[in-house]
Formats: C-alpha cells, sequence, structure tokens
C-alpha cells in the first residue's frame, strides 16, 4: 500500500507531502496504481521547480519514497499545484481504496 501524508502550517496551508511504500496492484513496472502516483507526484513537484520557481526545503525520490516540502516564503504560490496533487490522488484513493491511503497532519 502506498501511505500519502500531506502536511499543514498553522494557516492550513499544504507545505509538503511524503510517499511511501508501493501499491502491490500489479507486477513490477506494470502496476498502474503505483504509475499514476508516482508521475503526478513527479509532475508537481516539476512544475512547482519549473513553472512557480519555488524553493524547497527538501526534496527525495527513490524507490518506494517521494519526499516534497516548500519553504514558507514560497507556500502561497505553490497551493494551487499541491491542491491539485491532493485532489488526484484522492480520486485516485477512491477508485483503489485498498493500494493508497492518505493522511493529513
Amino acid at each position: 500500500m502506498i501511505k500519502v501524508t500531506f502536511f499543514y502550517n498553522d494557516g492550513f496551508k499544504i507545505k509538503g507531502f511524503e510517499l511511501k511504500g508501493h501499491a502491490e496492484y500489479g507486477e513490477f513496472g506494470y502496476d498502474i496504481v503505483c504509475s499514476a502516483v508516482t508521475s503526478n507526484s513527479i509532475a508537481v513537484i516539476n512544475s512547482l521547480d519549473s513553472l512557480q520557481k519555488v524553493s524547497f526545503e527538501d526534496v527525495k525520490a527513490s524507490e518506494g519514497h517521494i519526499l516534497c516540502f516548500v519553504k514558507d516564503e514560497d507556500l502561497e504560490k505553490s497551493q494551487l499545484l499541491l491542491q491539485h496533487l491532493r485532489l488526484a490522488l484522492e480520486e485516485i484513493s477512491r477508485e483503489y481504496p485498498k493500494n493508497i491511503k492518505i493522511f493529513e497532519k
């Protein structure tokens, strides 16, 4: 199961997210749930960087783990993309509830 955690600041703005685990929906390389979650997450990170020019506190991507935290001064301009990711992953979670779980902190 992929566990997704969205982290919020005191003003209820998303400041970052973390993905851990594997969907285990299909065999490695053919797992459509893992592919959808990963591609959405990496696309948002790339868009935050290239299009919005935000600065990051931390960004990591490795096997079974993606982490992204935006610096406080760029939270406002990052919200549309981070909210988009949250909505996209919520939709995937509704379709595949045994393979992805979303948490908020």
